[in-house]
């Protein structure tokens, strides 16, 4: 039996598919054969990427499937062995983004207003996440940016202004990699509203609120460092334009 359009050998898709223990599961709470239960719970598709590699991109709708507003979404590779699962994540059902040069770009709710659209490349063996290609768009304000932003700094140069825009769930990220025992100073400047919410993260579970505007202290770790600004106040539309100051010595 193959797949209504895609042409495929259904019970090979199905075979790849049904190896994932909560498809199995959903699968088998369907009481459907698997070939059956797959041409229903899932969209399909087939991609050849300019490379020359097949994919069968395959996007859940079966509810059983489903987190929140999002879906599974998976992408197997079509080889002489048969599938070969490529990517494995989630997404939200008709906004996935699978393209020929081998990125894709896979929207989630961050928020109620706030998008989250990560970015994938492919390495010619998989498709790896890039931080660098993901961003982030508020619904409200029609605004998209990075989802971080790499602090560099000029040589020579001890510091830098971080010059943006921050909204209610909508700011910057900043990240910078520094040294143990080097001294840092944050120092929030001149800003159009009420002032930014700025968090400074020393370590994954150690966020510390920079109150007033200002921090410093000396780290204690070698590796990267994030600033999240954010905006306050009680309008998700307006933006508060703001200066950063970042030193280290």
């Amino acid at each position: 039996m193959a797949l209504p359009a895609l042409g495929l050998a259904a019970a090979g898709l199905a075979g790849a598919l049904l190896g994932d223990r909560q498809i199995a599961a959903c699968a088998a709470e369907s009481g459907k054969t698997a070939p059956a239960y797959v041409a229903g719970a899932f969209s399909l598709r087939n991609i050849t990427l300019r490379g020359g590699e097949r994919l069968t991109v395959a996007v859940a709708s079966d509810p059983c499937l489903a987190f929140g507003q999002s879906t599974r979404i998976l992408i197997y590779q079509r080889t002489a062995r048969g599938y070969r699962r490529v990517l494995d994540a989630v997404t939200i059902p008709g906004l996935e983004s699978v393209n020929r040069d081998g990125s894709v770009v896979l929207p989630t709710h961050e928020s109620t207003q706030v998008v989250y659209e990560s970015a994938y490349v492919w390495n010619g063996a998989r498709f790896i996440f890039s931080m660098a290609g993901t961003t982030r768009y508020d619904v409200p304000l029609g605004r998209r940016r990075p989802a971080e932003v790499r602090v560099r700094f000029s040589p020579g140069s001890y510091g830098t202004t971080l010059r943006g825009s921050a909204a209610i769930n909508f700011g910057d990220d900043y990240v910078f990699n520094a040294r143990a025992g080097q001294h840092v100073s944050i120092a929030l400047g001149q800003h159009s509203g009420p002032a930014p919410a700025i968090t400074f993260w020393l370590g994954e579970r150690q966020p510390v609120t920079v109150i007033g505007g200002i921090w410093q202290g000396t780290l204690r770790r070698t590796g990267d460092y994030r600033i999240g600004v954010e905006g306050s106040g009680d309008d998700d539309t307006v933006e508060t334009h703001y200066a950063l100051s970042l030193s280290i010595r």
